[in-house]
């Protein structure tokens, strides 16, 4: 990427900028996951998701953009087919930490897909194009990892950004429930 922008794979040490951003983006399935009722409330568990490795929610599963001010916008994503495995990993790790707890994955990818599974930009960098950006980056990089899909999910109750996605070519096609609430997949060809 060009202009003072750029595109590289998180590492363990972004943690401090990049988890709250994407616990934020994920609200209440972060919370849900966490068990706790106020998203902030789970950083400190998805923080130690992050830094950790072979799950869903790890920085190798993260890519950031990067302006000379800094992380701007991150964005979690990895192939549809590895979805049930990582997040298998992900709810073992939970459980060591909250035994009583009972949790069980919902399939939100597809595994003919990349999956984008949470996008969040900081509020200082908003409105400046870094979400398109970001997403248009990863959709590259997949493309070239010889996927032809990429997917998402969007809560129902988030227009705004379910037309972000559709200005960037990507339509409803299904729908789930993910933590008591709607959910629309959108995906979109990833052109060769």
């Amino acid at each position: 990427m060009t202009g003072g922008v750029q595109l590289r794979p998180a590492v363990a040490g972004d943690a401090d900028a990049v988890v709250p951003l994407l616990v934020e983006a994920q609200d209440h399935l972060a919370r849900e996951l966490a068990g706790v009722d106020d998203w902030r409330d789970a950083v400190p568990l998805f923080r130690e998701l992050f830094v950790a490795r072979g799950h869903r929610y790890s920085h190798e599963h993260t890519y950031v953009l990067e302006t000379d001010q800094g992380i701007a916008a991150a964005i979690l994503a990895y192939p549809g087919r590895d979805e049930a495995a990582l997040a298998s990993a992900a709810l073992a790790r939970v459980r060591a930490r909250q035994p009583s707890r009972s949790l069980r994955h919902v399939p939100e990818s597809r595994p003919d897909e990349f999956y984008l599974d949470a996008l969040a930009v900081t509020p200082a960098q908003r409105g400046r194009g870094h979400a398109a950006r970001l997403v248009e980056a990863v959709c590259a990089q997949a493309r070239a990892a010889g996927h032809a899909r990429a997917g998402l999910l969007v809560d129902e109750a988030k227009p705004g950004v379910k037309r972000l996605y559709q200005q960037l070519g990507f339509a409803v096609d299904g729908e789930c429930r993910l933590a008591g609430r709607r959910h629309l997949h959108m995906s979109r060809a990833l052109a060769p």
